[in-house]
């Protein structure tokens, strides 16, 4: 009979910079491994039992500052995890290993988890529109590429978890129960009715009001103004992320799995298997998804039901927006990219980097999987 595993990542929030990260951040589990040498986390192996679950929990050193798990991904070797996703709260992070047999030595996965110190960071837009970014309750876009300038907008009335919109539009965003929209041409958000259940993410914008998740429940608004949510059927699977512009069209995943909302049929369709393990997905059914994974892109030919591969990103992708057509926009830290063209060559091209300070830090520890 296995058992779960419990990572407690400690950080020296106080002292902690990109040339010294290593030796202020601490791993320690409840499996009785040991503890990482100060300065190498990279030597830290934690011991994992099939068809368990794995937590990691991040804590200030002074036991006051706010940390954040922006995210945990896997970098290479086996592939131990499965279903990884936020924790119930801003410093937690969790993942299920697989049911399978692992034999030793060769079962380890290197992983990378992302610290923060001034809240989540997210991205949104659309590449003909431009891009949109937050950290914690700060938000910034920039319209013209040409110019390339980031602006910014009002601070959000709560820490933001997720946001959603474009700058034609207007972006919606939620932090725990809260939602509030905004435009680029408005000078404070408008808080909205509260959501029906506990939002685990969402999609729309606001002129078409938003589209929210939890497990398989999917509810919606036909406008940020409006105040009766309509339910949508539950989703044929745990939903892991959503995109979309209305009720209309939304796209959801989970793992390689991808399903749309038929709202002629009012039922969900689901569409051919992704090439890879989906991390992030962006656009509508419409228009065609882009997904992400790593450094890895990929779109949809909705007509054809087919996955085309994008040239790989220059860095590893902490987000994604944008559309199949258009193209996607990326982040990850303080960069952001967008792709120019498609054909003959993809081109990624980079734009200032972004005016508000993720204060990310990645580090990069692993698992190994218990043989018994």
């Amino acid at each position: 009979m296995g058992q779960d595993t419990n990572i407690t990542v400690t950080v020296d929030t106080e002292t902690i910079n990109e040339l010294n990260k290593k030796s202020k951040v601490e791993f320690k589990d409840d499996r009785n491994d040991p503890i990482a040498v100060i300065g190498r986390p990279e030597d830290f192996e934690s011991v994992v039992d099939k068809n368990q679950k794995i937590t990691w929990t991040a804590v200030a050193k002074n036991g006051v500052t706010p940390v954040f798990i922006e995210s945990v991904k896997r970098e290479s070797g086996s592939e131990i995890m499965q279903e990884i996703s936020r924790g119930n709260s801003h410093n937690t992070y969790r993942a299920k290993i697989k049911n399978k047999d692992f034999a030793p030595p060769d079962d380890t996965e290197d992983y990378i988890i992302t610290i923060g110190l001034n809240g989540y960071e997210g991205i949104t837009g659309e590449n003909q529109y431009g891009a949109i970014v937050f950290v914690g309750k700060q938000v910034a876009y920039i319209d013209n590429y040409q110019n390339n300038v980031w602006k910014r907008l009002p601070d959000a009335p709560f820490e933001i978890d997720g946001f959603s919109g474009n700058n034609s539009f207007g972006i919606i965003a939620y932090g725990g129960s809260q939602l509030a929209f905004i435009t680029k041409d408005d000078t404070s958000w408008t808080s909205m009715v509260a959501p029906p259940f506990e939002i685990e993410g969402l999609a729309g914008d606001k002129f078409n009001g938003p589209i929210i998740y939890s497990g398989t429940q999917v509810a919606a608004l036909s406008s940020s103004t409006q105040t009766n949510w309509i339910t949508l059927p539950p989703a044929p699977f745990q939903i892991d992320g959503i995109t979309a512009t209305s009720t209309n069209d939304p796209l959801i995943y989970s793992g390689t799995q991808v399903a749309y909302y038929n709202n002629t049929a009012n039922a969900w369709s689901i569409l051919t298997a992704a090439p890879f393990t989906i991390e992030g997905i962006s656009c509508n059914y419409g228009s065609g998804p882009v997904i992400y994974a790593g450094s890895k892109v990929a779109r949809m030919d909705i007509a054809q039901n087919t996955w085309q591969t994008v040239a790989d990103a220059p860095v590893l992708i902490e987000g994604i927006a944008g559309d199949s057509g258009k193209g996607p926009i990326i982040f990850s830290a303080s960069s952001v990219y967008y792709l120019v063209t498609y054909h003959p060559t993809p081109l990624w091209t980079k734009l200032n980097d972004e005016p508000l300070d993720p204060k990310t830090f990645v580090i990069d520890p692993r698992l190994r999987a218990n043989p018994k």
